[in-house]
């Protein structure tokens, strides 16, 4: 690992590529910043999944890579990931504003926020804009601090978009807060896995 803009400027020679994982790399917002500025305008064309997590940034750094797609960069994206990231609501509500624009994210795009610190204030920003996303737009929000609130708004969500079929979606919502602490325990398990992969000992997707 060298530097985010000289990986950009690889990863704008790659026309076939179909998957990038940035992981485990000590990446902050800045970091970030630097990676998605270094992208020229539709690079990426044949993408189809982007795992950014594992790393050190937050809402400003979910704003960056969101904001990439309206240079027409991953095009084809499927799958973007910020698993293992401590976005918190802030980053679930930029994820939000992208998604709600309907033509800066890819429209068949699943967002994988597992282990990311979201609460209810982030999960009903997510149902919020769910209205207005593509039709294949899916979230996986499994281990974060959302409660009834929350999980509610996404379901009803879901199932106004549709119908019955959103009760497959529950499984996307999965939390840990069942017990005292149970918020301190997702945020440490998250912790522990982003030192697991800095360090290497650990192959995270």
């Amino acid at each position: 690992w060298c530097s985010p803009s000289r990986l950009a400027e690889a990863l704008n020679y790659c026309s076939s590529l179909r998957a990038v994982a940035v992981v485990g790399a000590r990446l902050d917002d800045d970091g970030v910043a630097e990676l998605v500025a270094g992208l020229k305008d539709g690079a990426l064309p044949a993408l189809e999944v982007l795992a950014l997590g594992h790393n050190r940034y937050g809402a400003r750094g979910v704003e960056a890579v969101c904001g990439v797609f309206r240079r027409g960069v991953a095009p084809r994206l499927q799958n973007l990931s910020f698993a293992f990231m401590p976005i918190g609501d802030a980053g679930a509500a930029a994820v939000a504003a992208a998604v709600a624009t309907g033509a800066a994210l890819p429209p068949r795009l699943a967002v994988t926020m597992v282990l990311c610190d979201v609460g209810d204030e982030g999960a009903r920003s997510i149902a919020a804009a769910l209205s207005l996303a593509g039709p294949g737009c899916r979230f996986q929000l499994m281990f974060n601090r959302i409660g009834v609130a929350g999980k509610s708004a996404v379901l009803a969500a879901l199932e106004a978009r549709q119908g019955w079929a959103a009760f497959s979606h529950m499984f996307n919502l999965i939390q840990m807060r069942y017990a005292p602490g149970s918020a301190m325990l997702t945020r440490a398990m998250g912790r522990g896995g982003r030192i697991s992969s800095e360090s290497g000992r650990l192959l995270a997707s």
